[in-house]
């Protein structure tokens, strides 16, 4: 059993898995995987078959792992539990390293609560279908936005935000900014940056999201709970007709002592405190702390 770096004949198979899991790929991050990211994805081989795929990103401090699925027919060999603790280990040997975060499944959290992680938010996917009519100038206010994420992040991730950006438009509001990500499939709102809580700005980038999407399109945003948006486009109180909700994740972590962080994603800031459960959630997003 080997663990190999993804090549060109590998993503088919990975495309076709995802498929059938109802896994909702962007049009960049695949592109992303494709070329600029494929030493971070990654390839499980057993007796000259693909067994599974992983991916893991890192940046200086923190890591994001993903993307994590096996073969429907050999899954419960422990396959994903190679892979996983592959990448973490990868990470975990990288000095600096403070956090790293991942979504997953309800049927995962066994393993990762095994390493530590734990629930610290729960997002929700909405989605819309465009209004756009025609194409409109593209708008990018990409040093504003590198320094928004970087303070909430933690860090840089400005290599990632130029490579988003080059098919991006950037949304603002009052204190807020956010990129709505053009794509083949389907937009994306996203990354979406808040500094307070604010149902009209809320409803002001969301408005502009579905208005620069085209009508052929879907629009996507994954919100988090903390952010206090999800109730308010729920009851369509921010009278926004057409946006539902398909999918409810959770965000967890492997956290020591509590800390104020900001997490990945849309408007949020919130204290870690350890494990949140809630069993009618399909999905979790988790963390790992580091002292």
């Amino acid at each position: 059993m080997t663990i190999k770096a993804l090549t060109g004949r590998d993503w088919p198979f990975f495309q076709a898995w995802a498929a059938a899991e109802n896994w909702r790929l962007s049009f960049l991050e695949q592109r992303l995987f494709q070329n600029q990211w494929r030493p971070y994805f990654h390839v499980l081989w057993k007796r000259g078959r693909r067994c599974g795929f992983v991916s893991a990103v890192s940046y200086k401090t923190s890591a994001w792992i993903g993307n994590l699925i096996v073969a429907p027919e050999l899954r419960g060999r422990g396959y994903g539990s190679q892979l996983f603790e592959y990448v973490l280990a990868r990470i975990l040997r990288q000095s600096k390293m403070r956090k790293v975060w991942l979504t997953a499944s309800e049927q995962g959290a066994p393993l990762y609560r095994k390493h530590g992680f734990a629930t610290v938010d729960q997002i929700t996917r909405w989605q819309a279908a465009g209004c756009a009519v025609a194409p409109q100038a593209r708008i990018l206010e990409l040093d504003r936005l590198m320094a928004c994420d970087r303070a909430c992040w933690g860090e840089s991730r400005a290599s990632l935000l130029e490579l988003l950006a080059a098919d991006a438009y950037s949304l603002s509001s009052p204190g807020n900014l956010a990129l709505l990500q053009a794509g083949i499939d389907f937009w994306q709102l996203g990354p979406w940056l808040a500094e307070t809580p604010s149902p009209l700005a809320y409803k002001k980038v969301l408005g502009q999201a579905r208005m620069m999407t085209p009508k052929a399109k879907q629009l996507l945003t994954d919100v988090l709970e903390s952010s206090g948006a999800t109730p308010d486009i729920a009851t369509n109180r921010l009278q926004l007709p057409g946006f539902q909700s398909f999918d409810v994740p959770q965000l967890q972590a492997r956290t020591g002592p509590a800390q104020r962080c900001h997490c990945p994603g849309q408007s949020r800031q919130h204290r870690i405190t350890g494990a949140i459960e809630n069993p009618s959630l399909s999905f979790c997003a988790y963390a790992h702390f580091f002292a």
